[in-house]
């Protein structure tokens, strides 16, 4: 068992764009890793790696990327992230999700979505620590997402991370490209409003239904950029803290919404509250 608890980790990926860096969002991403030991691996969900029932985890020596969006600059296909897997670790993951009830299936072909590659690229620029991806099972329910969670969180306790990637507040269809600094939509302002609340008076269930939110189906026509949140909180344990690392509304419709569940906090430029 590692001396260090690693966190649990919820980033809302925004725009491809963010692949530039050189913000506020990706100095942040910089900053928080830096804060922590580095870690001997990542188990790592994305919004944009999504199976059925079974859940898909990526077993490979050395990771590969996938340019998995259109309309952008040139320059963005053009750039890469190398990263390593860690084999051992896929193997822990899959006995895990096998032990707890799960259908579980070793891939040993896909590529890293941009959900993952550009929050690494920030995250660990060197592409010196392992990833091991992790598919987002669509159709099981928000509770087995959650169970999903609970069933990784073990692996930070042994020298692992979970991050979980998607979009606190999701909607495409009212996205206004020009003004990515435009005061966000008072519905989408109010959702992140909501679930930042939630996850600081630790209301687990409110969030595992959060469908019942009166602006949900316009924060998110469909549900796999959620989903992520709830896999997040699953892979909580007992002494975690809440930090909040980033907040707030980009091109109108997009929250950048990000948190870390974890038992050592940073006290800088982070916003932290009791999650148990």
């Amino acid at each position: 068992m590692s001396a260090f608890r690693y966190p649990s980790v919820f980033i809302s990926h925004g725009s491809p764009m963010l692949a530039f860096g050189e913000d506020a969002f990706s100095s942040m991403l910089e900053k928080f890793a830096a804060s922590l030991p580095k870690p001997k691996a990542v188990v790592f969900i994305s919004a944009h790696s999504v199976s059925s029932e079974t859940v898909h985890i990526l077993k490979t020596d050395q990771n590969t990327i996938m340019h998995d969006f259109n309309g952008f600059p040139d320059e963005l296909y053009e750039m890469n992230y190398q990263c390593p897997g860690e084999p051992a670790v896929a193997d822990q993951v899959s006995q895990l999700l096998l032990k707890d009830g799960f259908q579980a299936k070793i891939d040993t072909e896909s590529a890293l979505d941009h959900g993952i590659w550009i929050p690494m690229k920030h995250l660990y620029p060197n592409g010196d620590v392992p990833v091991v991806r992790v598919s987002l099972p669509l159709n099981l329910t928000p509770a087995k997402i959650l169970k999903l969670g609970h069933a990784l969180a073990p692996l930070r306790e042994e020298g692992v991370m979970i991050i979980a990637s998607g979009g606190a507040v999701h909607n495409l269809r009212e996205l206004r490209w020009s003004h990515k600094t435009l005061e966000g939509a008072a519905w989408a302002t109010e959702f992140e409003e909501w679930l930042v609340s939630m996850l600081s008076k630790k209301d687990v269930d409110s969030i595992v239904n959060a469908e019942e939110h009166p602006h949900f189906y316009q924060a998110h026509p469909s549900q796999e950029h959620f989903l992520p949140i709830i896999a997040t909180i699953g892979a909580a344990l007992p002494g975690d803290q809440l930090q909040i690392l980033n907040r707030g509304v980009e091109y109108f419709s997009l929250s950048m919404l990000c948190f870390a569940l974890s038992a050592y906090v940073n006290p800088k430029n982070v916003e932290s509250r009791s999650l148990h």
